[in-house]
């Protein structure tokens, strides 16, 4: 085997930015990421043991559950104390030691009560996110302080009634408040006069407001601009459509009636992955559904209501698409196969058929035949004679080393590659990290 080791100008590393499109359908209480299917499986009703709408952390538990390991024939059942049961799923597990390592999920204090040795669990996959919707009406709370009172079983020391609470909708108040740089309607409160023909006068926490939330696994660093459109359907017709055409968070109706076109119906947060959707113009005169659970006619706020598990919406589908913004580190490295070098085999095939391998050993020596034939496999246009003997070898693989020789990474052609004595190849390896 040959090593051969990387000059400086043989590896790099760059970063590839990357613009991954997102589609979200959102139908009569059913979602959909990427149009991903709802597979059914062997042992599962869903293969991948989630809805369509969610991304799967790491694909683990792919059709497993308690049947699937019992039909393999594994022992499945509770164990004994501090030891690993088989659930029929995969699951974290840490042993309890002097490293003090521990699942966010656990608190300090239940880790402060655990004997060293002691097992602790996680939650087994898989872990998913997915988009969700949240609807506020002018009098849904934003915001409550908690109630603290004088507690009448331990004398003066204060007693907390209940706990406070804020909004998601309320804790991005400074976060929208930030972008007015980009649009007056970043205004989280605000009584600004655009022009003569509009009046930006609201307060979202006293408005009606549909808040969509998306997490980043979906879109990486942030949301790409000029790339968010929102389609509202009514049974199966388009009736609307918005766009941050202006590319700088407003999203304006392009298409429907309802609204004066080119009207801001809504806000994007790029960095954060929110969409604000402030609009409650009808978008059709001539149909309702059930949005909150009375019905109603179509308006933007109402974009992807059913993603709430007690509204289906049956006749209105909503669409979402975007793109991402994500950066990966690409390793590039440059494998050469010099000329004169990696012209020998010993692959039996590389020798003549038939010759035989003379090899005797003695207690000071060992011998073997240095006249064994090599095969010819220099085409001829004739059956015989061949062509001129050259040797010949084939590349299939190629091998990365660490310092200490120890193969940490393995590459692969589609199809071997001929190399003779007066040729050299540089094979390129690209890999993400």
């Amino acid at each position: 085997m040959s090593y051969y080791k990387f000059d400086r100008n043989d590896v790099f590393v760059n970063t590839l930015r990357l613009f991954p499109e997102v589609k979200f359908v959102v139908y009569s209480g059913s979602s959909y990421y990427n149009d991903t299917p709802d597979i059914p499986g062997a042992f599962t009703s869903s293969i991948r043991l989630t809805e369509p709408i969610n991304i799967s952390l790491y694909e683990l538990n792919i059709d497993r559950n308690e049947a699937a390991a019992v039909a393999l024939g594994r022992t499945v059942g509770p164990a004994g104390p501090n030891e690993v049961a088989d659930t029929g799923l995969i699951y974290p597990y840490i042993i309890k030691d002097g490293s003090r390592l521990n699942f966010r999920t656990s608190t300090a204090e239940a880790f402060a009560g655990l004997n060293p040795g002691e097992l602790i669990e996680g939650a087994p996959y898989p872990y998913t996110a997915s988009i969700s919707k949240e609807y506020y009406t002018p009098t849904t709370p934003r915001a409550a302080m908690p109630v603290i009172s004088a507690s009448s079983v331990s004398g003066d020391d204060p007693e907390i009634e209940s706990y406070g609470f804020v909004s998601h909708l309320r804790a991005l108040k400074n976060t929208i408040n930030y972008y007015r740089y980009l649009s007056p309607h970043f205004e989280y409160s605000s009584s600004f006069e655009a022009g003569s023909s509009e009046i930006h006068s609201r307060d979202l926490d006293n408005s009606t407001v549909g808040l969509v939330s998306i997490p980043s696994i979906f879109y990486g660093e942030k949301i790409k601009k000029g790339t968010v459109s929102l389609e509202f359907y009514y049974t199966g017709s388009l009736i609307a459509r918005a766009q941050d055409t202006r590319r700088n968070g407003e999203l304006i109706q392009t298409y429907g009636a309802g609204t004066t076109m080119n009207n801001v119906v809504g806000l994007v947060l790029y960095n954060e992955g929110f969409v604000v959707l402030t609009s409650s113009a009808t978008l059709l005169s001539t149909g309702v559904d059930d949005y909150t659970g009375t019905t109603d006619f179509p308006r933007w706020v109402y974009f992807a209501q059913s993603l709430s598990a007690s509204i289906t919406a049956p006749k209105s589908t909503f669409i979402l698409d975007m793109s991402g913004t994500t950066n990966t580190q690409v390793m590039t490295m440059f494998v050469t196969a010099p000329k004169g070098d990696l012209n020998h085999s010993n692959n039996p095939s590389y020798l003549q058929s038939g010759s035989m391998s003379y090899v005797t050993t003695a207690s000071a020596a060992f011998i073997e035949g240095d006249q064994i034939p090599i095969k010819n496999i220099v085409s001829s246009a004739y059956a015989d004679p061949t062509g001129s003997f050259e040797k010949t070898t084939y590349i299939s693989k190629v091998g990365v080393y660490d310092k200490n020789k120890n193969l940490i990474g393995l590459a692969k052609v589609a199809t071997p590659v001929r190399k003779t004595i007066d040729r050299d190849f540089t094979f390129k390896i690209k890999l993400d990290i």
